[in-house]
């Protein structure tokens, strides 16, 4: 049984309505209270076990219900912080019980489908199989050593085990935030928390203090200083975070970590930064005085996790020329020119581009994919071979100038493979057709990934995880954090986003792949449409081919960007941004609401900086 309570939850997680981490509304709307039914009379050790596990989704009074099926002891001593195991179903989960043969004490083993793992972080991790099972075991004992007395429960997992709809239902995801490698942006750490509208903002900000989840944190890094000692102070609109015991601190870093992760939360209008006692003005905050500024205040932008200027265009082909826009509706497109440069003139046809953040520079694959090569948008400018003499696939910016490239290797090419010196590699196809997904993909291993710092200096990246699994499609995150991945195994399609980490002789890896959106099927293209968010051409259940929407929560459903358009064969997203797709008959598609799609222009493979 259930009853809606005061405070609600969303039940698709947070809004990504821009540059990610601002949440509209009511961030527990729709949040339902369970009411347990506790442990009936005569219960056998299954189904005591059974209902358990159904009121285990009550975390009223520090999980109350849960405690009164255990024995008085255990439920003393029991304290679920290790984190959540997230089965599929809880009716169709097997009990199997043996109870011993003085009646006494039994054994009841549960078996289910295990889709993911919340650790004690908070990270949603979902299991790489979909036919991952879980077994766990619960001791049982009689009440009071009483042969007739109730079965209680006298030892059990650490972890919690919940079902999806327990999920659903009681946790809701939240980022906090991080700064990447060269603090020239915020990165989100997405995080899962039980629902309370109790301290919310005062639990969020102890997480943000303590550093990031345990699989983001070698990519990022925090500007509280280590081992300070740090006291908060959160009433309903007003947060106090003093920050003591440092000889220095960077204010600003500190202030834009806590007003990013403070802004999902609408009700905390501002808040006082301390360092060792002594308030920090930020006179540009827009708040109601120097030392109390807003989450929301643009003074935070400078280090935005969108990582895009305000007068992002974007880009497409058309009859060999590089072309800019600034404007995508379908009623007023105009604005639309060629680039300056050779690009924009077409002196080097291309199969593959990407336009760095600056807007400054294009890198591009030659058509047939044997060379690499960049040019800056202006008069007079030329182009510059940076990589040749391979096959290339993919490339894409970070905010920090780096370009990376994938390149598709052969076995014959195997004896340059550890070469880290600037020799080149390559792609192919129509730039209409770019990232279609249709070209067969490399063998597993067949792969190498290329890292030229500021578009130039040429560094091997190491790319761990995907044995077996063939490299389709590659996209950096504009933060430079994280990959977002196709690859392809037997025939199937799987979504992925990896961690980027840098040791401290310069050698950078990529690894430690999650798969996303396992219910996403015949995935062909993939962009970062926010730091949170990725958009993707793939299908669910069978149905159309179409542009999805994937939190990179790990366990929020894919969502539609709308009634597809037919042929979609290229997508790319910003923040703030329409989604832009090229479609297979050489148009651009471009979807300024959440339901239509409008043809916009003809030309190809259209795409926003990054």
């Amino acid at each position: 049984m259930s009853l809606a309570a005061c405070a609600t939850v969303p039940m698709t997680g947070p809004v990504v309505p821009g540059e990610g981490g601002d949440v509209s509304g009511d961030p527990y709307d729709g949040y339902v209270r369970l009411l347990p039914a506790g442990p009936q009379p005569g219960v056998a050790p299954e189904g005591l076990v059974d209902g358990f596990l159904k009121d285990m989704g009550s975390f009223e009074e520090d999980h109350k219900a849960a405690r009164s099926y255990m024995l008085p002891e255990t439920a003393d001593a029991w304290s679920p912080d290790a984190g959540v195991r997230v089965i599929d179903d809880l009716d169709a989960a097997d009990f199997d019980a043996e109870i011993s043969n003085d009646g006494l004490t039994a054994t009841v083993l549960v078996r289910s489908n295990l889709v993911a793992d919340i650790d004690e972080s908070g990270k949603y991790v979902p299991t790489q199989s979909a036919a991952t099972l879980l077994e766990e075991t619960f001791t049982l004992a009689r009440e009071d050593g009483d042969p007739e007395g109730e079965w209680r429960i006298e030892d059990l997992p650490d972890e919690l085990l919940l079902s999806t709809l327990d999920i659903e239902r009681t946790h809701r995801p939240f980022n906090l935030y991080y700064f990447n490698q060269e603090r020239t942006a915020l990165v989100p750490d997405p995080v899962y928390l039980p629902v309370s509208p109790d301290q919310l903002a005062e639990r969020l900000l102890r997480k943000l203090i303590a550093g990031p989840t345990d699989w983001l944190a070698p990519a990022v890094n925090s500007a509280f200083p280590r081992n300070a000692a740090t006291n908060l102070e959160v009433d309903s609109q007003h947060a106090v975070i003093n920050v003591g015991g440092v000889a220095e601190a960077d204010e600003y870093d500190i202030a834009a970590q806590i007003a990013w992760t403070l802004r999902q939360l609408p009700e905390v209008q501002e808040f006082t930064l301390k360092i060792n006692g002594e308030e920090v003005a930020f006179p540009d905050s827009d708040g109601e005085s120097a030392d109390r500024p807003r989450p929301g205040s643009d003074l935070w932008s400078r280090v935005s996790p969108g990582a895009t200027s305000a007068d992002i265009r974007g880009y497409y082909t058309h009859e060999g020329q590089l072309w800019a826009a600034s404007d995508w509706s379908a009623e007023s497109f105009g604005d639309a020119e060629p680039v300056p440069g050779p690009l924009g003139r077409g002196d080097v046809p291309l199969d593959r581009f990407a336009v760095s953040l600056d807007q400054t520079t294009i890198a591009g694959i030659t058509l047939g994919g044997g060379e690499v090569v960049t040019s800056l948008m202006a008069a007079g400018a030329h182009t510059r071979e940076v990589l040749d003499d391979g096959l290339f696939t993919d490339l894409s910016w970070d905010i920090d100038n780096n370009l990376w490239v994938v390149e598709e290797t052969r076995d014959e090419d195997d004896e340059n493979g550890d070469d880290d010196e600037d020799d080149g590699r390559e792609a192919e196809g129509d730039p209409n057709l770019s990232g279609s997904g249709d070209e067969d993909p490399p063998d597993p291993g067949d792969s190498t990934l290329w890292l030229l710092r500021d578009g130039d200096a040429v560094v091997r990246a190491q790319v761990g995880g995907l044995r077996d699994h063939s490299l389709v499609s590659f996209r950096i995150s504009r933060d430079g954090t994280r990959a977002a991945v196709i690859t392809e195994q037997d025939g199937e399609r799987e979504l992925k986003v990896g961690r980027v980490v840098e040791d401290e002789d310069g050698q950078v890896a990529v690894g430690d792949f999650i798969t996303l959106a396992q219910g996403v099927e015949e995935v062909t293209a993939v962009a970062w449409r926010s730091s949170d968010q990725l958009v993707v051409l793939g299908s669910r259940d069978g149905g159309t081919h179409q542009a999805l929407l994937v939190a990179l929560d790990g366990g929020t459903p894919a969502a539609s960007a709308g009634t597809p358009a037919a042929g979609m064969v290229t997508i790319s997203g910003a923040p703030g941004q329409p989604l832009l797709a090229g479609s297979d008959d050489g148009n651009i598609w471009a979807s300024n609401d959440p339901l239509n799609w409008q043809n916009v222009v003809e030309g190809g493979a259209p795409a926003f900086p990054g």
